[in-house]
């Protein structure tokens, strides 16, 4: 029974990330591939959830307070997505021509839709070896698992140690700024699946998922909106990764670690945000890309705390490539940049206060 809502879980999540991605890019007008939305909605989601949670974990609220205030605001803004899908959805002869030309109103034929179809296969080939693999639990996530379970027992948030068990004396900020794992928590509690299966097989699936879904949206934009060598790359990367059993790699984080943030950072944040850096690369007067970016750059922290200098730095190297093959300081673009930052450098001088003392939240 606790597969059977596990797998509910994981198609009503795809299901809120794809609608509200849809009307994130509708409200931005810009109408990229079905993947890139999917990716978009989970950022969305994310940057959403991370408000509400952080304002209950900091004034230690409880557990099931935050689910019940959270699963009405989600509620809403699914609903809110849907109406917004809805409208966009009339007859509208520009929209269709401007579709056709960007390649998502075309259809695969023959050659292209055997490509989809192994694509497909291999996308489920590799779900299901990240699964299977599942074998092998460290102390990391043991620790995280913990954290889970105890939040649900007991009702709290980061207000108990996860390995311990025993009450803290203030709130780890290290893992306490980070929503992710709390997004498991209220799910758990609120369905009685266990907060191991969650986080192991659909989180798990979901990285799995969202790493292609990056991939797809990157040989989209590579191969200037060629679906079937679009294709071709993700299902070439599936074969790499599910063969080259390399520990070291972001491949390992995707297959045997990936229920854990730091994995989504890897093979999800980083490298959406290194897909839109090139973008903005080749044109940076692209308005919806500096909006998507913001919006990665934002929901980052809240998917890992390994996001936290790693996304700015990103960032920041991209402003200095510019500024040196250029030539020429370009204001709008450091402007725009430092915006994208912003989140996550209010995020760092936070954490750093907390570690040098300045900065303790008791319990």
């Amino acid at each position: 029974m606790q597969v059977f809502f596990s797998v509910s879980i994981l198609l009503l999540s795809m299901l809120a990330y794809c609608l509200l991605g849809k009307a994130f890019c509708i409200k931005c007008r810009f109408r990229p591939a079905v993947p890139e939305i999917f990716c978009i909605g989970f950022f969305l989601y994310f940057a959403a959830f991370q408000i509400v949670a952080e304002a209950m974990i900091l004034t230690k609220q409880r557990l099931h307070v935050l689910g019940a205030v959270w699963l009405v605001l989600l509620t809403a803004g699914v609903a809110a997505a849907a109406w917004i899908v809805r409208q966009d959805a009339q007859p509208d002869k520009s929209r269709l021509s401007h579709q056709k030309a960007a390649g998502g109103g075309s259809r695969l034929a023959g050659a292209g839709r055997l490509l989809f179809a192994l694509m497909g296969a291999a996308v489920v080939c590799e779900c299901a070896t990240a699964v299977l693999m599942q074998r092998r639990i460290g102390w990391d996530f043991a620790y995280y698992i913990g954290n889970m379970a105890t939040s649900v027992a007991t009702d709290t948030m980061y207000i108990y140690d996860g390995s311990s068990g025993l009450l803290r004396s203030h709130l780890e900020l290290r893992y306490a700024l980070s929503s992710f794992y709390m997004n498991t928590a209220w799910i758990s509690q609120i369905t009685g699946i266990s907060a191991l299966v969650l986080q192991k097989y659909v989180a798990g699936v979901l990285c799995v998922l969202l790493t292609n879904a990056v991939v797809y949206s990157f040989a989209m934009e590579v191969f200037h909106r060629d679906q079937k060598k679009a294709a071709v790359l993700v299902t070439i990367t599936i074969v790499l990764t599910i063969f080259w059993d390399v520990y070291d790699t972001t491949a390992q984080f995707l297959l045997l670690r990936n229920y854990e943030a730091k994995s989504y950072c890897a093979n999800v944040v980083l490298p959406m945000a290194c897909y839109l850096l090139y973008r903005l690369w080749k044109n940076s007067a692209e308005e919806h890309s500096w909006k998507e970016l913001f919006l990665v750059a934002f929901a980052s922290v809240a998917v890992s705390m390994s996001s936290l200098v790693l996304v700015p730095a990103l960032i920041g190297l991209m402003l200095l490539a510019h500024l040196l093959v250029e030539r020429r300081w370009d204001g709008a673009l450091a402007l725009r940049g430092i915006c994208c930052m912003m989140p996550n450098v209010c995020y760092l001088v936070v954490y750093l206060a907390f570690t040098r003392g300045l900065l303790v939240v008791e319990v």
